[in-house]
């Protein structure tokens, strides 16, 4: 009970003297997730993200593009160490394995089989120089541009438990673990001969990393009885003791660093029990922690076993790491010396992201297993619920490249108890207890939602079936709502329904859930309501572009000839140059909604110009351009009175009863009408009104929008670089499975694939479309045998 009770108060004295601690609560259930993370790795320039699971998965992350580029099978189940070498390659250590891949081929370039079990390791990406440690002393030491072992040497028979590659890539450190009461010193080893060029005091060594210089040592250390840890810097050439840094006085615990980077004059450590600390160098103890130390009595045989690293993401100050060790990552700034943001994954393609102060960006999925706790309850806020309020594209690149900032630390607590609470208090008379599933032969259905907690706090009230936004309802300062619903087959006899509250807070209230099973007539087979619009021809002429019609007439031709089979019938509207007028869309976009039913599909797709309205961030708007619009910019009264918003897309969205809906836009802006960071701020706030717009009604989008990137036209391939990518998913290159049905789902990953592949190609640089997918998935087009 002693021990015990010396524990928590050396814990408390440790966080009370801590200058920071991340105070940022997530989680996630566990069933939730397909795999647990076991490793992860971050390319030296930091835009790439490498992570390993349980179920073997690997994946990539690409951080300009915003997702994951590359997802395949590797060799382990668990690893010890993972990096992504300056060459691009994956270089893995398991066991007495090493093995670099080309995660763009899936192809093993090499493997090595170290003498004993690995125990510590230290990579240079430098110079890509690996060093491992062993069981029973051992270290090796490979050059991985020339995929060849240099040296194999041993330093007594016990694990090596310190390892550091010096800067200079010409010696490397190296501590083992004493038996009984022998202690050793930390070596300097020459790495071509094996010669020992100088050792340190003796003493026990969990941890050893050079500066950056190369002129310092810094290690950790654990007293004879295992009741203080110190963290000492050496000289980095004589290995002489210059000072100590850090002590504390504990029991059975092991605190000190096991791994470690030093950036300037602070040590990012992270612990046996994977807290992350950052040392002070100069002034000396802990400056940040993660708080995350638990009870950790290491054995002889595990001490000083492991590694895991602080990657730097670039030269921008930023460091990932997971002292969590789970699926949350998370990012350190060195400057505000804060946690400033947090990246979830699952083995399949999901993501989250999360910023210090509340923004987030992620997959549907992901943003419905992630949530905010509270402190001092139990309520948990999923990230979808401060969507509206906090989504922000590309949020990982805005984190790392985020400077000068001490973001405010966003507690839900704060807002948690002006959350609405929302009840399905019945359905056709009935009263709902959760996720409660009807049946009914009934056409329509008659639904009463009751706001039992917060109910002045309600915006607006909505309503989804089968994921589209059917109903809603601004607050009228009542607690009921009553709606009819219209069931369908279209996806099956199941209609799965969810109501959800916006607040005055920006947090929506938790989904409630229901199912009515339809046992009604079979509706007629589904209609393909097909609205098509291309301008090249702009009442000012300096907006004209050369491939927008062509564009059109290839995507209402190729839908056509594929999604034939589909469909009782299809109907086109074909709008195309100076007939492109609000009007004219609306007009059309009046007769889809006068005539389209449950079960038909609509698809639009425009190729042309694409702006946001200047003002302040609420106030910003975003608008396809028709042709008698004349002025981009600083008019924006024009874009108001002649161009197509994003709210009114919403509300035709809403209002058109077809449950399966595809927005296409090949919009770009006008080249060299901004300047690079206008052009960069509004292009973001285009992708997030669109992201919203996806969301907010259960639909579909594929877009190219952002900067006049995607305007590229090539007279190679006769359309834009968009538009042309999207032609030959829906010819069949998309169906990958190959099954001859291609989904929406199958087109969009193809767009997102293809489009950065050929402006690559055709350009020199990736470019990246947007798909924002939160309605069901469903074929849009069928192909023979």
């Amino acid at each position: 009970m002693k021990r015990i009770i010396l524990l928590i108060l050396f814990s408390g004295f440790i966080a009370a003297k801590a200058q920071e601690i991340d105070l940022v609560r997530l989680g996630y259930n566990k069933s939730d997730v397909k795999s647990e993370q076991t490793g992860m790795a971050a390319s030296a320039d930091g835009k790439q993200l490498a992570f390993v699971f349980k179920d073997k998965t690997i994946k990539i992350f690409d951080v300009d593009a915003a997702r994951f580029i590359k997802r395949f099978s590797g060799p382990f189940s668990d690893v010890f160490d993972l990096q992504l070498a300056p060459d691009g390659k994956l270089v893995m250590l398991q066991g007495n394995e090493i093995i670099v891949l080309d995660w763009k081929t899936e192809e093993v370039l090499v493997q090595f089989s170290t003498t004993g079990v690995i125990t510590k390791s230290s990579y240079l990406p430098t110079f890509n120089l690996l060093a491992v440690g062993q069981r029973e002393g051992w270290v090796s030491v490979y050059d991985l541009n020339a995929r060849k072992e240099i040296n194999t040497f041993q330093y007594k028979k016990h694990h090596v438990s310190a390892l550091a590659l010096h800067p200079a890539g010409k010696a490397v450190a190296v501590g083992v673990i004493p038996v009984l009461s022998e202690f050793n010193p930390i070596k300097l080893f020459d790495i071509k001969t094996g010669n020992v060029l100088a050792e340190s005091p003796k003493g026990v060594y969990p941890m050893a990393v050079f500066n950056e210089a190369g002129d310092q040592l810094i290690v950790s250390s654990l007293n004879k009885l295992g009741t203080k840890t110190s963290i000492f810097i050496l000289d980095g050439n004589s290995l002489a003791q210059v000072r100590e840094v850090d002590s504390k006085v504990v029991w059975g615990n092991a605190i000190m660093p096991y791994s470690g980077k030093v950036a300037g004059d602070k040590l990012l450590g992270i612990t046996a029990s994977l807290s992350f600390n950052v040392y002070d160098l100069k002034a000396g103890g802990i400056q940040f922690t993660t708080k995350s130390d638990g009870f950790k009595l290491p054995s002889y045989y595990t001490l000083g076993v492991g590694n895991a690293h602080p990657f730097p993401l670039g030269n921008s100050g930023k460091f990932l790491i997971n002292s969590l060790g789970n699926n949350i990552n998370q990012i350190y700034d060195l400057a505000s010396n804060s946690i400033t943001g947090y990246f979830f994954c699952g083995a399949n393609d999901d993501f989250a992201v999360v910023s210090r102060d509340g923004r987030v960006e992620g997959t549907q999925e992901a943003l419905g297993k992630v949530f905010w706790t509270a402190r001092n309850s139990v309520i948990r806020t999923s990230l979808e619920s401060t969507y509206e309020m906090g989504f922000t594209p590309k949020l990982l690149s805005q984190i790392i490249s985020e400077s000068d900032l001490k973001l405010a630390t966003f507690e839900v607590e704060k807002v948690a108890d002006k959350i609405p609470v929302v009840q399905v208090k019945s359905v056709n008379g009935v009263n709902t207890p959760a996720n409660a599933t009807f049946t009914s032969s009934q056409k329509m259905s008659k639904v009463t939602i009751e706001v039992t907690q917060n109910a002045s706090e309600v915006t607006e009230l909505k309503i989804y079936q089968n994921s589209k936004l059917i109903k809603s309802e601004s607050n009228q300062g009542k607690a009921v709502y009553q709606a009819d619903v219209s069931l369908t087959n279209s996806f099956g006899e199941q209609n799965y329904f969810y109501v959800t509250a916006s607040s005055k807070a920006g947090i929506e209230s938790e989904k409630v859930k229901f199912t009515i099973n339809y046992k009604g007539a079979t509706e007629a087979k589904p209609k393909l309501f097909l609205l098509t619009i291309g301008i090249d021809k702009y009442k000012n002429p300096k907006y004209n572009l050369n491939y927008a019609q062509a564009d059109a007439d290839g995507v209402a031709k190729m839908i056509t000839q594929k999604s034939q089979s589909l469909f009782n019938e299809i109907i086109p509207y074909t709008i195309r140059n100076e007939k492109a007028t609000k009007t004219a869309v609306y007009a059309a976009l009046e007769q889809i909604k006068a005539k389209a039913l449950e079960q038909d599909m609509i698809v639009v797709y425009y190729a042309g110009h694409g702006v946001m309205s200047g003002g302040t961030d609420k106030e910003k708007e975003f608008f396809i351009v028709p042709h008698d619009v004349t002025q981009l910019y600083g008019r924006d009264e024009m874009l108001f009175e002649k161009a197509i918003s994003a709210a009114d897309l919403k509300k035709y969205a809403q209002a058109i009863n077809a449950q399966k809906q595809v927005f296409i836009l090949d919009a770009c802006q006008s080249a060299g009408a901004l300047g690079a960071l206008e052009e960069q701020s509004r292009g973001a706030a285009e992708e997030k009104a669109i992201a919203q717009l996806a969301r907010s009604t259960g639909t579909f989008w594929i877009t190219s929008t952002g900067s006049d990137q995607f305007a590229s036209e090539f007279a190679k391939l006769g359309h834009g670089i968009f538009t042309y990518a999207l032609l030959e998913g829906i010819g069949g290159a998309a169906d990958v499975n190959k099954d001859q049905r291609l989904t929406i789902r199958e087109l969009s990953t193809y767009i997102e694939n293809k489009v950065p592949e050929l402006s690559e190609q055709l350009k020199g640089t990736a470019q990246f479309p947007s798909a924002y997918s939160f309605g069901n998935d469903f074929p849009i087009a069928v192909f023979e045998k």
